[in-house]
Order: C-alpha cells, then structure tokens, then sequence
C-alpha cells in the first residue's frame, strides 16, 4: 500500500513540475512582449511574437522533463 500512495505522489510531483514549467515561460513572455510593445508603441506585435516563442519554450521543457522521467523509469 505504501508504494501505491508513493507512486501517486510521485506522479503528482511530475504533473506540477509539468504544469509550473509550462505557464512560467508564457506568462513571461507576454509580460515581456507587453514591455516591448509599450515602449515601441507597436500595438501587440511583440506580444504575440514573444508568446509564440514562450509556447515553443514551454513544450520543449515539457519534452526534456518527460523524457528524463522515461528514462529514469527504465
């Protein structure tokens, strides 16, 4: 029974990690794309522009995190 509760936990853990290193990239990005708008004037350009690169970021952490934990599996 204890490994069982372990194992949810565990994977609780990774599912948080998950979730904290997809929204930090994206929230940061839009807070850094707005800077540069406003300063530009540019309208949202940027914003977007850096949100798609936070998007791209935030997959490509998810994928080294996932593949680190399948590796670590076996």
């Amino acid at each position: 029974m204890i490994k069982g509760k372990k194992d949810i936990f565990r994977n609780l853990v990774l599912l948080s990690h998950i979730g904290i290193m997809m929204i930090i990239p994206i929230l940061g990005a839009v807070y850094i794309g707005n800077i540069v708008d406003q300063k530009l004037g540019t309208g949202y350009i940027f914003m977007f522009i850096f949100i798609i690169v936070g998007v791209a970021s935030s997959f490509l952490n998810v994928y080294k995190i996932v593949m680190k934990d399948i590796k670590k599996k076996k």
